[in-house]
């Protein structure tokens, strides 16, 4: 009696249909795989955007910073065939894919004080801020040197 009830229970169904959770599978699945489209359109598309507006920034004349840690300056730039020259230093130039240009340098920076003063909070006019870094250097060889006599 026991054994009937059993086996009546855990009998599978003899249809072939598809179950639900085949169904489920097959759309989370399918969402898994277009989230996953639309996250890589969506950085590409801001990465598009980012490289044309280094497009519009690179110019001749401007401070740009390549890929590989360069800094120059913009001499020309030839879009046609994505080539760009950089002067490196005065008389030295680097012609460079416009790819290798990560980054326009803005050359306005904040004014960086010269001492600490700032950090500490004490005022410009201390002893320490109005001395210049020669005599700091000249005080501490003539200690040195009165020291090692």
């Amino acid at each position: 009696m026991f054994e009937n009830v059993l086996t009546a229970s855990n009998a599978q169904p003899q249809g072939g249909g598809i179950d639900f959770m085949t169904i489920a599978l097959f759309v989370i699945f399918g969402l898994l795989i277009f989230m996953m489209f639309r996250k890589q359109k969506k950085a590409q598309a801001q990465m598009r955007e980012k490289a044309e507006a280094l497009q519009e920034k690179m110019h001749p004349g401007a401070q740009v910073m390549t890929a590989f840690g360069l800094y120059g300056t913009v001499v020309s730039v030839d879009r046609d065939e994505n080539k760009v020259v950089i002067e490196l230093s005065p008389g030295n130039t680097a012609t460079v894919h416009t790819q290798a240009v990560n980054e326009v340098v803005d050359t306005e920076s904040p004014a960086v004080p010269d001492d600490a003063s700032a950090l500490t909070g004490e005022s410009s006019g201390s002893t320490a801020a109005s001395e210049p870094a020669e005599d700091p250097l000249n005080r501490l060889n003539e200690e040195n040197n009165k020291d090692n006599k």
